[in-house]
């Protein structure tokens, strides 16, 4: 609990509360015990879970992904912000690796769906008692941001808790009821936030869950999911065809606040660097002379790329992102063979993560961020090979036990049995 109530930072607005608010705040004593809870919870967590025989699952790669962003301190431009956060980093794939060695699938989900309506809950109640707290006034992320810094984070925040409470139906647990209530209670504090992505991935959960649950199902209702896959599909594209009429239509601005903008100026600058990249988390700090060049031209102070593949190779680098991209597609075939395989159900949510991961990917920052969203893409990760590798040792202990029961049938007669 303690893991997954720091890995959504929501914690940081005591520390707003505390210290306040404004443009470039450093660290201080708060953060830096609530980094340092984490690191600690992590290591708890992992040492727990290896003594609980745990099943087998690959924890080379992520720790190896995780780990390259620490080595990247050697040539980052900001190396002190290059290790705290990635050393952050490392220790929340850590941590997630110890919660999946304890807990089954659905004890995940459930904490992670229950975390997420508490969190839903304790924001739409700020914003009826003391409004001013949980708003924005200023600057481009203006407007409802619950308990998180800004209402992207929010947003995001209540994806994942939709996400787990739609699994949570999905499974038909006897609390049903109460993840319908979360899930329409995350739905209703996503649209106060006004974050369009989010606000569109939830929707594309709700249409997906509905084909992934008829899949699932099998005979004449996969060939329904299949039509209805094919039908969305087309209409997702001709939405995105039209996506600049669209935000007009919402009243939104077509350039995603000015990220497109920004975008030409981030690909030059990964061009300088287009190997390894200017170290994880790095390039957005003052101690970077293209940092104030960047704000000045775009006309707003820059704090990331507001888009998951060009934050990954300014970071990063080609390296790094070709990495990320084959954690991504590995968690994608594994999804794939969860649906058609032993947890068809948890294959859908992590087919679900994977198409958010997509969508959010397009405007915010994804997988190299310290919060909810990065979790859960390991989490579903670690948990869909988690549950084949449960699936392949079954299936060798039948065959195991039919060879034997086979041969039995064939072995010679003791000799006082022949008398």
């Amino acid at each position: 609990m303690v893991y997954m109530m720091l890995s959504t930072n929501a914690l940081y607005f005591i520390d707003r509360r505390i210290y306040g608010e404004w443009e470039g705040k450093p660290g201080d004593k708060f953060t830096e015990a609530l980094n340092l809870l984490a690191i600690v919870v992590s290591l708890l967590l992992f040492w727990w879970g290896r003594h609980k025989r745990p099943p087998r699952f690959n924890r080379v790669l992520p720790l190896a992904a995780a780990g390259l962003l620490v080595t990247s301190v050697l040539w980052s431009v900001a190396p002190s912000t290059t290790i705290t956060r990635s050393v952050a980093y490392f220790f929340l794939v850590v941590g997630a690796i110890g919660i999946v060695q304890i807990l089954d699938t659905d004890e995940v989900m459930r904490l992670v769906a229950l975390i997420g309506g508490v969190l839903a809950a304790v924001s739409l109640l700020l914003l009826f008692v003391v409004p001013d707290i949980v708003m924005a006034e200023t600057g481009q992320t203006a407007g409802f941001r619950g308990l998180f810094s800004q209402k992207n984070a929010l947003g995001q925040a209540m994806v994942i808790a939709v996400l787990a409470g739609l699994h949570g139906m999905r499974i038909g647990a006897r609390r049903r009821f109460l993840y319908i209530s979360i899930t329409l209670l995350c739905t209703i504090v996503a649209f106060l936030s006004k974050s369009a992505t989010s606000l569109l991935t939830i929707s594309v959960f709700f249409i997906l869950n509905i084909i992934g649950g008829l899949y699932v199902k099998g005979g004449i209702f996969r060939i329904i999911s299949m039509f209805l896959t094919i039908v969305f599909s087309v209409m997702f594209i001709l939405l995105m065809k039209n996506i600049d009429l669209i935000y007009i239509l919402l009243d939104k601005d077509p350039t995603l606040t000015g990220r497109t903008d920004l975008w030409p100026y981030v690909i030059d600058y990964i061009y300088q660097r287009p190997v390894l990249g200017w170290g994880f988390a790095a390039f957005w700090m003052p101690s970077n002379p293209f940092f104030a060049e960047t704000c000045s031209i775009v006309g707003f102070c820059v704090n990331e790329a507001h888009n998951g593949v060009l934050q990954l190779l300014l970071d990063v680098g080609v390296v790094g992102t070709a990495f990320f991209l084959f954690l991504w597609i590995r968690n994608l075939v594994m999804a794939v063979k969860c649906i058609n395989g032993p947890a068809p159900q948890l294959g859908v949510s992590a087919f679900l993560l994977l198409v958010a991961t997509l969508m959010i990917g397009v405007s915010e920052q994804v997988l190299t961020t310290v919060d909810g969203p990065t979790v859960q893409f390991f989490l579903v990760g670690f948990m869909c090979e988690k549950e084949l590798w449960l699936a392949r040792r079954a299936r060798s202990v039948v065959s195991f036990r039919s060879a034997e029961l086979h041969l039995g049938q064939f072995e010679t007669p003791r000799e006082e049995d022949a008398a």
